[in-house]
């Protein structure tokens, strides 16, 4: 106690340290206090009371602190630490027992009128190697629970960014449960105020069951809420869904966003044995975005789970909680629907039924925005026997294809579910297949893989082809032989590559026996080059115990070969327990990949056609589309102005205007040829104009250099280049715009044949004489024009016009050639007049 005194009696005014050894649990105190030592600032003590005050740095923040201590004659009892976070929120260490507190021993959080005592998480449980699940992972050790009583305090998690706590359970009101926090099931910040601001529905009376739930989530800015629900019913025959949120912007100029979903099912199919609906589904969101699930995730995939039963999303346990699903949707650092400025979705699904062994679920999938893209999802699977409860196969796969139309890519999934497996449910099936193709104005256009598996290591691949989860089973037969099998295989224009390994393992005991298998291929053309290797591995040991002493006796034997070429090579290497040696024959392995002549190189180059080009873009008026290689017919262009590119498959180095220039308009760095190993070579673009037979200058018009990102395994310095297998920023072409038109100010000489006319003979009154005009009165009857088209070309009117041929003639007229055919008069009539003749009554 004298200790104690003392420590208060230097706190007066300045600070104070009350160190671990003061109390008796500082295992406790340390779930308080970091460190277990509590140092007050600005302490205010009372020697006589053994107290002190201040502020104190605690586990949640920092924050004003009571000690208080308890004694019994000469000898400290108990202490007491109160921490006061505001809001009705406090923290508490009892150690000992001191006076005139009823709660326990130990570290509390006190909040919404609940103790909460305080741990940390513990550490994953030992596990033992002879207990393994049908994957042929350990389990942990088996525990055996003491006949005592489970403590079931409620208890608050001390974590490094604070201290979380537990939602407070439910409570009813008129028939529902109101929540008293806005968090999903699980821990929440002890910060978060409480209040009636969720609201839940739980109605269970066979076998109606109704659950649903309204809520208010926290969110990240541009948005301040998220305003979910959802509501699940199911009649037994029947189940539905309808689920959705409305997030709220934060007033920064962002607009709202929300999304909708619903679906509606049932245990029976409607419709013939060979096809029948199950389901039906479909939603909609906006300034929203839904992420698309690779194949081996659709078992998973809430959309699809709501088709067939939706108390499933996200479920670990037999109850049906509608926030748990709402959390599966929108929570977490990665959610299946997300805001997204400026997206829009839609989403419609079905399930079905064939034959009734076969099921399977699809959805379509229309998204919109920062990038179109259109998706069908689906997963489908069957089970053997259909009617017995005992299943000898059940076989799962989902499917996922995406087209990206404006990005040019188009990638196609299928893989195993985790529900899938063979024989026996401890063979597991597992892995996929992943296609994905590259077209349009993609970086990569041309380009396309398909991947079966992962692919090890050694066998690197560009990062935008497909990943896929390992291929193969795993099958724990009984609890002595585990069997784990691999396969893998990529596809890809340069290259194919494939193999596989098989392992067994029995082991009973202390006897463990082994065999492995490996086998892995890879073949490229352009070069041609091939490397194989095989091996296999057979081993046993025991463990024997010799008084107190164990012993681990080992035997292994293997081989395995690996060749390559050309050159042919390869090497032998044999394992025996006690040793291992390598034997090698024939040329050393590749470090990098041969150098390709030019002929070999022109063949991973775009066809000829496709190589270099001429396009116009504006201006254009001869008939059809222009032609885009030269040694073709000229373009007839408009005087007006005209805009056309001249650009290149390959990056350029300079870029030359006229066909004799020596000054290039446009430079970048020096071009790289990978396959070719060849470096700082120059690479020209020089355009001309030829201009009715001579050449002219296009030095005056407008240009504007074409720059893009060309593919660094054609022209980078190496094959592990950053950037994705990118190079950015190359001149790839230009554009070219004519000067603009120069109309002058005069309309330049006219002579007298551009301002003669014909006389007409004999001489008579124009209509527009000054004299007063005799005779009748032109009108307009309409129905001239079709009089003219019908009647022109009839044997009547031609000849009437031979007649008047001849009148004419007899007056020394000179009329020329006529024409004798008048079809073309016909045709054109209903066009000719702007509008209907006048006649004259004769």
């Amino acid at each position: 106690m004298e200790d104690v005194r003392k420590l208060l009696d230097r706190a007066a005014g300045g600070a104070v340290e009350i160190p671990a050894s003061v109390f008796a649990d500082p295992d406790a105190a340390a779930l308080v206090f970091p460190g277990g030592t509590v140092r007050i600032d600005g302490a205010v003590s009372d020697p006589r009371a053994l107290s002190v005050g201040g502020r104190a740095k605690v586990t949640a923040s920092s924050a004003p602190v009571d000690v208080a201590f308890t004694v019994d004659g000469e000898w400290v009892t108990g202490t007491v630490a109160a921490v006061d976070l505001g809001e009705g929120r406090s923290l508490v260490l009892v150690d000992g027992t001191p006076a005139g507190i009823e709660l326990p021993a130990g570290a509390w959080a006190l909040t919404d009128g609940r103790a909460l005592r305080l741990t940390r998480r513990t550490p994953a449980p030992p596990t033992d190697p002879g207990r393994l699940d049908g994957l042929g992972r350990a389990l942990p050790d088996v525990k055996h629970r003491d006949a005592g009583a489970r403590d079931r305090t409620p208890q608050a998690l001390v974590t490094e960014h604070g201290i979380l706590t537990p939602r407070p359970g439910p409570h009813r009101r008129n028939g529902m449960k109101v929540l008293e926090a806005p968090s999903v099931r699980g821990w929440s910040p002890i910060g978060t105020p409480g209040g009636d601001n969720g609201l839940s529905v739980d109605y269970y009376n066979p076998p109606l069951r109704i659950a649903g739930a309204l809520t208010a989530l926290p969110a990240s800015p541009p948005y301040k809420t998220v305003v979910g629900g959802v509501l699940l019913v199911d009649t037994g025959a029947f189940n539905g869904s309808a689920m959705g949120a409305y997030v709220v912007p934060d007033g920064t100029g962002a607009d709202p966003s929300l999304f909708a979903y619903g679906s509606l099912g049932s245990q029976v199919g409607f419709g013939p044995p060979l096809f029948q609906v199950r389901g039906i589904s479909a939603g909609f969101g906006w300034n929203s975005r839904v992420r698309v699930p690779a194949a081996d995730a659709l078992g998973s995939f809430p959309f699809l789970v709501a088709l067939d039963n939706p108390g499933e999303i996200g479920a670990d346990d037999d109850e049906v909680d509608p926030l748990k699903v709402l959390g599966e949707l929108i929570g977490g650092s990665n959610p299946w629907v997300r805001p997204q400025e400026g997206d829009l979705w839609f989403a419609a699904g079905l399930a079905f039924d064939c034959f009734e062994t076969f099921s399977g679920r699809a959805m379509a999938l229309v998204q919109t925005g920062s990038d179109l893209t259109i998706s069908l999802l689906g997963a489908a699977g069957m089970q053997l026997p259909t009617k017995s409860d005992k299943k000898i196969a059940r076989v799962e796969i989902g499917i996922e294809a995406t087209l990206r139309p404006t990005a040019g890519e188009l990638s196609i999934g299928a893989a195993f579910t985790e529900k899938t497996f063979l024989i026996d449910p401890n063979c597991k099936l597992r892995g996929g297949v992943g296609m994905k193709f590259w077209f349009g104005n993609h970086a990569h256009a041309g380009d396309f893989a398909f991947m079966l598996g992962a692919i090890p290591a050694g066998r690197e691949l560009p990062a935008r082809y497909p990943r896929q989860q390992p291929a193969g089973l795993t099958w724990g037969v009984g609890s002595t032989v585990n069997i784990t099998g691999n396969a893998y295989a990529a596809f890809t224009p340069k290259s194919l590559m494939a193999g596989g390994s098989l392992d067994v393992v029995f082991q009973s005991g202390m006897l463990r026996a082994w065999l492995t298998a490996r086998v892995d291929a890879l073949l490229e053309w352009n070069p041609f080059y091939f490397d194989v290797g095989m091996g296999i591995r057979v081993g046993v040991s025991a463990t024997i115990k010799v008084w107190f002493v164990k012993i681990r006796i080992s035997i292994e034997v293997g081989v395995s070969v690996r060749v390559w070429g050309p050159a042919v090579g390869g090497e032998a290497t044999v394992h025996l327990w006690f040793i291992s040696f390598t034997i090698g024959f024939g040329a050393g392995r590749r470090n990098q990949a041969p150098a390709l002549d030019w002929g070999g190189f022109q063949g991973m180059l775009p066809p000829p056609e496709n190589m270099v080009r001429t396009t116009a873009i504006a201006g254009y008026t001869g008939e059809g589309a222009p032609a885009t290689r030269g040694d073709l017919k000229p373009w007839l262009v408009s005087n007006g102005g005209f805009t056309f590119t001249a650009d290149t498959q390959a990056p350029v180095s300079k870029v030359y205007l006229d066909r004799s220039s020596t000054t290039p308009v446009a430079t970048d760095s020096a071009v790289d040829i990978l396959p070719m190993h060849v470096r700082g070579k120059g690479s020209e673009l020089r355009v001309w104009l030829t201009y009715n037979g001579q050449a002219a200058s296009l030095t005056p018009w407008g240009r504007a250099v074409l720059r893009g990102n060309v593919p660094n395994g054609l022209w980078g310095r190496q094959p592990d280049a950053p950037n994705d297998g990118i190079i950015p920023d190359r001149i790839l072409g230009i554009r070219l715009t004519s000067p603009p038109v120069d109309h002058g100010t005069s309309t330049g000489f006219l002579d007298e044949q551009a301002i003669s006319f014909d006389p007409i003979r004999p001489d008579g009154n124009q209509p527009l004489s000054a004299e007063a005009a005799t005779g009748p009165t032109p009108t307009r009857p309409g129905g001239v024009i079709a009089t003219i088209q019908s009647g022109i070309d009839t044997a009547a009117t031609r000849g009437n016009r031979t007649a008047l041929a001849q009148a004419l003639a007899a007056l020394d007229t000179d009329l020329g050639a006529l024409d004798t055919d008048l079809s073309a008069y016909a045709n054109a009539a209903g066009t000719a007049f702007t509008a209907e003749p006048m006649l004259v009554a004769g």
